[in-house]
């Protein structure tokens, strides 16, 4: 701020009154002009750092999103072929193997799940209110999408649990497969019917929940690919993701294992 000081001189006239007020009036337009173009100057980098961070953290999420694609397929097939030996074994019929717990690493395996951390930090500091209104409501979709999928991730950790819960009236796991630890099997042969015929019901809404994430992951997937690829507004960002107007084809591979850093 630039600091305006009258002469030190005595005003004598009208006239020059005016023109000391006038001096004063000008260096101050002077000075706040100075000041609100060095702020707005400010302001543009710091959106473009914003925007540029924002696209940073979305790129990272792809790679997460590739690695929760194989993760997620490989619990979903451990828990099928632990399944499949709890209906044989249910059925009487010979014993499908069920999957060894401590060498085979899939069950224990952990989703990176993506985040929003740059977006939730813009909105505690307020620069998000630097971003046009189109752009902001463009990441209020992938928000949501976060969201929903947190959400699913959160249904997916209760099934986990009531799991884990079921299995340790067999065999003590000090640890917590959906957190990394490996978890030891129950005998299927000390299992009453009933019991296997719960251990079956469990397992399949482990099983479901997992899916459910998968289907979330892909919407989060293809949002946020939209949004990388210029996406211009909401109706636009919806035809981007989904072009057909459907939900995306779980049977065929995301584009988030094919390229994760487009």
């Amino acid at each position: 701020m630039i600091d305006v000081h009258p002469p030190h001189k005595a005003t004598h006239t009208w006239t020059d009154f005016f023109i000391h007020i006038a001096t004063i009036c000008v260096g101050l337009i002077i000075a706040i002009g100075l000041e609100q173009t060095v702020e707005a100057v400010h302001h543009v980098h710091q959106r473009r750092e914003l925007e540029e961070n924002l696209r940073s953290e979305l790129r990272a999420d792809l790679r997460r999103d590739a690695v929760d694609f194989r993760v997620f397929a490989d619990i979903r097939a451990y828990t099928l072929q632990l399944s499949s030996a709890v209906s044989a074994r249910r059925a009487g019929k010979p014993s499908h193997p069920a999957p060894p717990a401590f060498t085979d690493n899939r069950r224990n395996e952990v989703p990176l799940a993506p985040s929003i951390a740059i977006w939730d930090t813009a909105k505690l500091d307020a620069t998000l209110t630097l971003l046009p209104a189109t752009e902001i409501d463009l990441y209020h979709g992938i928000v949501l999408q976060h969201d929903l999928l947190f959400n699913a991730l959160d249904d997916f950790q209760h099934a986990a649990l009531a799991l884990e819960g079921f299995e340790e009236r067999f065999v003590d796991s000090p640890g917590a497969f959906d957190m990394g630890y490996p978890a030891p099997i129950p005998n299927l042969d000390t299992m009453s019917p009933a019991d296997l015929a719960q251990y079956e019901s469990l397992l399949a809404a482990y099983i479901k929940a997992g899916d459910r994430i998968v289907v979330r992951v892909h919407f989060f997937d293809r949002v946020t690919r939209a949004v990388l690829d210029g996406a211009t507004d909401r109706d636009d960002l919806t035809r981007r993701a989904f072009p057909d107007g459907k939900p995306p084809d779980l049977t065929v591979p995301s584009p988030a294992t094919r390229s994760a850093t487009p």
